[in-house]
Parts: C-alpha cells; sequence; structure tokens
C-alpha cells in the first residue's frame, strides 16, 4: 500500500501543472451544472412555497382558461357542488397592481377552504373587514412599502387611484407580499363588479382530482381544474428547456475536462512504461498495475469535482443575487429566492466527476496493462500503446446510430436523443481521426516520394516521415482540438444562423416607426377602448397610420405554461406579408355553412398542441356563448419572442366574437419626412394622460432584442472560448511529453548535425500540419453538429425552426488563430521539455 500511495504521488509531482489544469477543468464543468442546477431548483422551490402559503388547504383552483369569468358561474358551480364532489367553494378576485398583489374574498368562505388567507386586526380591535376603506397587508407587503397598520395605502389602477386604510395584517401568508380585503369591496373598488379570477375548492372526502375534473368537463361550465402540482409543474416547464440547454453547455465543459484528463492520462502512461514493466517484471499483478493508473485519474476528477462543487454554490449564490431564479431569461419573478441546496444531488455531481475521470484513464490503463512487460520495454512500445487507445473501429456504428438518433422525436418535449446523436457524431469524428490522419501523410509520403516531384526541405520530409509512421500517437495530439473546435463550430453556426434568422423576423414583424405597451400604465379603460381614440391619434399631424392589438393569456393545459392570443388586424389576403408565415396559407373552402373565423399560430402550437393548417381546433375565449369557440388554422408563424405558443387572430373577428374591446399595445406609422419627436410632443400634448407612455423606434426595438440575444449567449460563448484554450493547452501538453518520449530520436538527429533552428523548424511543421488537419477536420464535424442543433434541438427545445448561415469569415479567423496559436504552443512547450545536456545523455542509455 505504501509503495502504490508512493508511486501515485510520484505521478502528480512528475507533471503538476498538467494535473491541475485538468482537475480544474473538471471543477469548471461540475461547477456550472451545479450552479443551474441550485439556481433553478432554489427559483422552484421559491414558487412552491408562495403556492404552499397562498393555496393553503385548497385541493385544487377553478380558472377560465382565457382569464376573469362572471360570477354568475360561481351560483352555477355552487348549484351543482354534490355533483362535482366538491365540498367548498372559495371564490377569490384578483388584481395585480404596480405597488401590490391584492385579493378579494368572501370572508365566510375563505376560513373554510384558504385559512391562511384569513385577515387578523391588532389585539383588541374589531375586525373591519366590511368597511369600504380597509385592506390588510401581509408582513413582506409591509416591510417591502414600508408601511404600518393604521397607515394609508393607495393603489393606482387604469388610471385611477384609490386609497384604503390598513386595518390589520395576514398573519397566515407572512412571507408573501400581498394586500387582502372583502370580495365585494375589490371588486367595486378595482374596477371588477361582477367578475371573478379563480375558485378556491376543497374536495369531498374520498374524491379524487382526476374524478372531479371528469365531472368538470362533463358538466360543461367552461372552468378548468388547477392543483398546486400543476402549478409548480407548469413553472418547471416555463424554463426546462432554457436551462436543460444550459445544463448540457455545461457537461460539454466537463467532457472537455474529461479529455484532458485522458490525455494527460495517456502520456502519463508513456512516461511510466519503463517503470511499470519494472514492477510487472519485479512482480507487481496487471489488476494492482491497473489500479494504479485508473486511480490517477479517478483522484484528480473526485479533487476537481469536490472544487467543482464549492464553485457550483458560490456562483449560484451570485446569479441568484445578481440575474435572479431564471439566469436572466424573464421566466421567474424578480423576488430572490434563498438557496436551496440538495446534498443529494450534489453528491450525484461529485460521482459524476468521477466516473468522468474513470472513462477518461480507462483506456490507457487497460492498454498499458495489456502487454507483456518485454513488449513495452522495446523501441516503438509507445506508438504501438497509442495505437491501441485510438483505434477507429466504432466510428462507422457511432455515426450510424447517431443518424438514426437524429431522427428520433423528443422524448417528454426534450431533445434527449438529439444530444446523444451529437455526442455519437462527435465521437466517431474523434474515432476517425488516427485514419485521417494515416491515410492524409501516407499520401503526403507517396507524393513527396516520387521521382518526378521537387524534393522538399530536410525538415519537411523528416516531418512527413515520421507523421506516417506516428499516425497513432500524432493523431492523439490533435483529438482535443478536433472534439474542442467541433464543437465550437457547431455552436457558432447555431448561435450565427439563429441571430440571422431572430434580425429578419424582427424586420417583418416590426413595420411600424413607433411601439407602445399601453398595459404599462394605469390608464383609463375609457379612454383606451375608445372606439374614436384611432381615428383622433391618426388626425394628429405626421401619422399616417395607427394600429391597436390586445395581447392576452390562454390556459391550454393547466400542467403547461399559457399561450398568448394575439388580436390584431390581419388582412386575410395578405396574411404572408403581415406575418413572419413558413408556408402559404391554407384558405378555407367554401361551403354551404358559414366560413369559421380563422388563426395562424406559431411553430410552438403545432409541436405542442398538433395544431396544423387546414384543420378545425376549438378556442377557448372568454365572452363567446360556450366559452370555447371553432377556428380554423389558417398557417403557422415564426415567433421567437413566444416559446410556448401563439395565436394571431383578426381584431374585428375577436371583437364580434367576445365584445372584448381591450386594448394592450399600439403601433404608429409615420408620414415620409415625419419627425418622431415632433409627432409624439403633439400626441402628449393632446393626450395628457398618456404624458408617461414610453414609445421605442422600431430600429431601437431591434437592437434591444439583438442585446438581449447576445447577452442570452455570453455563457456559450465564454464556454467556447475555454474548450479552446483547454485544447489549445493539450496541444503544448502533448508536444511537451512527445518531446520527452522523443528524447533519443532527437538526440541521435541533433548527433548526426541537425541545428537547433531546424529541429524547431521541423517541430513547426508536425504542428502546422497536424493543426491544418485537425481544424478541417474539427469544422467538418461542427458544421454536421450545427444541422443538428440548428434542425432538431432547436424546434425539439424552443418549438421554433431557422434556416442555416455559416459565418464564413469568423470561422476562417478561427482556424487560422488555431493552426497559429497551436504551433506556438507545441513548439514552445517542446523546446521547454528538451534541454541539450539531457539529449547529450539521452544516447548513452542502455537499450
Amino acid at each position: 500500500m505504501r509503495l502504490f500511495y508512493w508511486l501515485l504521488v510520484s505521478a502528480f509531482r512528475a507533471q503538476p501543472g498538467r494535473w491541475l489544469i485538468a482537475g480544474a477543468t473538471v471543477a469548471l464543468g461540475i461547477g456550472l451544472a451545479v450552479a443551474i442546477h441550485t439556481v433553478n431548483r432554489s427559483a422552484l422551490s421559491e414558487f412552491g412555497r408562495a403556492l404552499d402559503l397562498i393555496n393553503g388547504q385548497a385541493s385544487a383552483q377553478l380558472v377560465m382558461p382565457a382569464g376573469e369569468f362572471p360570477d354568475a358561474l360561481y351560483d352555477e358551480v355552487i348549484a351543482r357542488q354534490s355533483e362535482l364532489g366538491i365540498q367548498a367553494v372559495s371564490p377569490v378576485f384578483e388584481r395585480n397592481t404596480k405597488a401590490i398583489r391584492v385579493l378579494g374574498l368572501d370572508i365566510f368562505k375563505v376560513g373554510k377552504v384558504t385559512p391562511a388567507l384569513l385577515p387578523s386586526a391588532l389585539e383588541g380591535k374589531t375586525l373591519d373587514i366590511f368597511d369600504a376603506n380597509t385592506v390588510f397587508l401581509s408582513a413582506a407587503a409591509l416591510s417591502s412599502l414600508n408601511l404600518a397598520i393604521g397607515d394609508d395605502l393607495t393603489i393606482s389602477l387604469e388610471g385611477k387611484k384609490e386609497s384604503f386604510r390598513i386595518a390589520g395584517s395576514v398573519p397566515g401568508v407572512a412571507g408573501e407580499s400581498l394586500a387582502v380585503m372583502d370580495l365585494g369591496l375589490a371588486q367595486w373598488r378595482l374596477n371588477g363588479l361582477g367578475r371573478l379570477s379563480r375558485l378556491d375548492i376543497q374536495l369531498v372526502q374520498g374524491r379524487s382530482l382526476s374524478q372531479v375534473a371528469a365531472a368538470l368537463a362533463q358538466s360543461h361550465l367552461g372552468l378548468i381544474l388547477v392543483t398546486a402540482d400543476d402549478r409548480q409543474q407548469r413553472m418547471s416547464n416555463l424554463s426546462r428547456a432554457y436551462r436543460v440547454n444550459l445544463t448540457v453547455l455545461a457537461l460539454v465543459a466537463l467532457f472537455t475536462g474529461g479529455f484532458l484528463v485522458f490525455t494527460t492520462i495517456g502520456f502519463s502512461v508513456l512516461r511510466q512504461q519503463s517503470q511499470l514493466a519494472l514492477l510487472s517484471v519485479l512482480g507487481a499483478r496487471q489488476g494492482w498495475l491497473f489500479a494504479l493508473i485508473l486511480t490517477q485519474a479517478a483522484f484528480v476528477s473526485a479533487i476537481g469535482g469536490v472544487f467543482g462543487i464549492g464553485f457550483g454554490l458560490a456562483l449560484a449564490a451570485v446569479l441568484l443575487r445578481v440575474l435572479g431564479g431564471d439566469l436572466g431569461a424573464g421566466y421567474f419573478s424578480s423576488v430572490v429566492p434563498p438557496l436551496d441546496i440538495d446534498p443529494v444531488v450534489l453528491a450525484g455531481f461529485w460521482f459524476l466527476s468521477v466516473a468522468v475521470g474513470v472513462l477518461a484513464g480507462y483506456l490507457p490503463a487497460r492498454v498499458a496493462t495489456n502487454r507483456a512487460p518485454m513488449q513495452q520495454l522495446r523501441a516503438g512500445a509507445s506508438e504501438r500503446i497509442l495505437k491501441s487507445i485510438t483505434q477507429g473501429r466504432l466510428a462507422i456504428s457511432l455515426a450510424l446510430l447517431g443518424l438514426v438518433l437524429a431522427l428520433m422525436p423528443a422524448i417528454d418535449g426534450l431533445p434527449i436523443a438529439a444530444y446523444i446523436s451529437i455526442a455519437c457524431v462527435l465521437f466517431a469524428g474523434i474515432a476517425m481521426t488516427p485514419i485521417l490522419v494515416s491515410h492524409c501523410f501516407v499520401l503526403l509520403k507517396r507524393l513527396i516520394s516520387r521521382p518526378s516531384s521537387r524534393s522538399p526541405s530536410s525538415s519537411l520530409t523528416l516531418a512527413i516521415w515520421r507523421l506516417a509512421q506516428a499516425s497513432a500517437s500524432a493523431s492523439v495530439l490533435i483529438t482535443g482540438v478536433v472534439a474542442a473546435l467541433a464543437l465550437t463550430v457547431a455552436m457558432v453556426v447555431m448561435v450565427a444562423s439563429f441571430r440571422d434568422s431572430v434580425t429578419q423576423w424582427l424586420d417583418q414583424v416590426l413595420p411600424a416607426d413607433l411601439y407602445a405597451n399601453l398595459s404599462r400604465l394605469d390608464l383609463d379603460q375609457s379612454l383606451i377602448n375608445n372606439p374614436r381614440l384611432q381615428d383622433e391619434i391618426s388626425a394628429i399631424p405626421g401619422i399616417a397610420r395607427v394600429e391597436f392589438s390586445l395581447q392576452q393569456k390562454v390556459i391550454f393545459r393547466a400542467d403547461r405554461p399559457e399561450v398568448v392570443l394575439i388580436s390584431r388586424p390581419i388582412p386575410l389576403e395578405r396574411a404572408a406579408q403581415v406575418l413572419p408565415l413558413t408556408g402559404d396559407p391554407v384558405v378555407q373552402v367554401a361551403s354551404g355553412a358559414a366560413l369559421l373565423p380563422q388563426v395562424f399560430v406559431s411553430e410552438s402550437m403545432t409541436d405542442l398542441y398538433g395544431w396544423k393548417p387546414g384543420q378545425v381546433q376549438d378556442l377557448p375565449l372568454t365572452g363567446s356563448a360556450n366559452n370555447t369557440i371553432s377556428v380554423w388554422v389558417g398557417g403557422i408563424f415564426r415567433d421567437y419572442g413566444r416559446q410556448h405558443g401563439a395565436i394571431v387572430i383578426d381584431s374585428a373577428s375577436h371583437r364580434s366574437l367576445t365584445n372584448d374591446d381591450r386594448r394592450t399595445d399600439i403601433a404608429i406609422w409615420l408620414k415620409p419626412g415625419s419627425s418622431s419627436v415632433v409627432v409624439l410632443e403633439k400626441f402628449r400634448s393632446q393626450f395628457p394622460q398618456m404624458m408617461d407612455l414610453e414609445f421605442r423606434s422600431s430600429a431601437n426595438l431591434r437592437a434591444l432584442s439583438l442585446t438581449i440575444f447576445d447577452r442570452s449567449f455570453a455563457l456559450t460563448y465564454a464556454l467556447e472560448i475555454a474548450a479552446l484554450l483547454v485544447a489549445l493547452f493539450s496541444v503544448a501538453v502533448g508536444f511537451a511529453g512527445q518531446a520527452l518520449i522523443r528524447q533519443k530520436e532527437f538526440a541521435l538527429m541533433q548527433h548526426l548535425g541537425q541545428s537547433v533552428q531546424e529541429r524547431a523548424l521541423l517541430l513547426i511543421f508536425e504542428s502546422g500540419m497536424l493543426l491544418g488537419i485537425a481544424t478541417i477536420w474539427g469544422t467538418v464535424l461542427g458544421l454536421l453538429m450545427s444541422q443538428l442543433l440548428i434542425h432538431r434541438v432547436n424546434p425539439q427545445s424552443f418549438g421554433w425552426t431557422m434556416d442555416t448561415s455559416v459565418p464564413i469569415l469568423a470561422l476562417t479567423v478561427l482556424a487560422l488563430a488555431i493552426v497559429l496559436l497551436g504551433m506556438i504552443a507545441a513548439v514552445w512547450a517542446s523546446n521547454r521539455s528538451l534541454n541539450s545536456k539531457h539529449l547529450a545523455l539521452a544516447l548513452r542509455e542502455d537499450w
């Protein structure tokens, strides 16, 4: 055991820098994966805690898919309560204002269903919940608004300000920022007479949620059952694809670290082959030597995993503080959740780091201990060892497996098969590298050996001869570059394609000159919904055209994020000019029956809900006779702004079906030569209520969208740079190790008259040709993998497609930089490892 420990420590002491970098790379990959998982877990846990507080003992909630519903529906649920299997019902009216979230509750019902929402007065005071001016605030709300019981609270909503006296607290939900008041008071004061937001329910003893959901569907009330688990799953689904893709990027960094461990272990074995052979001759068992080599890889990865977990938790705390629970993607609220650590998952990440190390060290350990000691002591043993490691027999099998997996659909909404397909392509390419290197240099050797060919320089000739004879060891030097460059090229092409497609999409969806969101201000709804408003704005000098639109969220499935329903003017004969359609519109065939209202859906609706052009589907709409209407799907449009689905309907059709005159957005086209500044001054002077309405130009929105796009891919760029730096380091490590192994070769060449400059030129030729092959092959693999990312991973993750755009200039600069920097690193590392005194003594060793 003492000998085992001594040999293990000696291996680390012989090349501490390489082991340190290898462990740090493993730590980086594990740290990023831990950070992403912990941030998301913390955000979801905070959301779950909030649900538990607000829902209290409620079994579930009844909601209308398209939003609020008339309170007459509440009376109908009460009348059919026993039939539905509901024991108690508590109606809730909700308003989200800028200052606070307000709940209107029936004090006589809420105690039976959600007692945590019951308000409480100060000790010795009466509970004035029916007073027309009272409101009750949670402790978190009092703290965030810097108020106390007895103070006045002013709520601004839809252009009106309502003042209330804080008469008490809501102790059951101290950690949530919300206000509670009487249901009738909230409907009256907050512009919701006759409207409800949801019904909190408690089931009859012995009734299951599925039974109640089935009874509700048969009742045709238009309500759907939503459980706390559904809401939790909906929030999880909201960011799932985003975080899975980030986690895969983190695992790419871990894979790069594992590859560096593989390279380091491989050359460590080569340096120790004489010692390992001697130990074998002296009686060391093959299993003992195998364990010695494997322990080196496992140990460095285990240490990297420990530091990676620490780094990941620290990074998660910073990310939660700076970016929030969705890493800046805008999925969760701005509340900073506390760090939620799962020891079991962290242990799993640590075992993953150890597994990566064991896998990286397995092949070098198996090959190094699978030969007789005398074979390892003979000249050329290193080439035989590396040739065994880098065999490419499985390359075709992996490529075929990757092709099959690429054709498979998403698994549970995630592109699992597509990711494995990319891994298969990458590993197949790596397995093919030795064969490619061998064939290229054998061909070059034949070319320069022809009598008719011009004789190249001696250094180039020696480089080609050497690489043709030792292709296995040469290929190991560049496999790290091939892997890193392939991943980088794939991501660069995918991001460039995505950015170009987004740019083209923005050009089509932002045709107007000025845009504003009316819902961001507490504007008087009577002003916004005034049918004459559009004509009055159009009459302002300098304005050519005005268009209003409405956006509202619709629940299609309780466990999935809401779909956005957009009501805007859509001339059906010009739909392709107004919307970025992916194909030709499908026109309804005229028949005896009246034509159905026509809608256009985003690509996500096809993937998530199966809505396809030419189909008739049911669209939930509040205000329609049966709460759903049959619509004709006229086409599919590309939408990069709404990942979870969008439906566009003509505003005139929507208004006739629902009598809904609301407007949430405004677009203004200016006359040629008009100044937006002058026009907006006239607009604000004519409509002083909209003085604070923020307008943005289409150019500004376009630039802002692309800035957000670039920021969201900042982590991708960082990981790409890290992978390339690790690849360059592996080149330096590999050539340094080769220089030590080839000391006798260089010593003999020096003895025969080779100068230091000629040796440097030889290394330049070797590294240049190898890196040239690596960049070409890595780029080819990257282009293949980019097509899987573009046409399989992105559609299966986010439900949108894009067109391929290859940034030729960027890839050319990247390839030249890799070759140049790799050559510099190789020559520097080799010369640093070659000492003239050592070379002079190298030939004295007894062969």
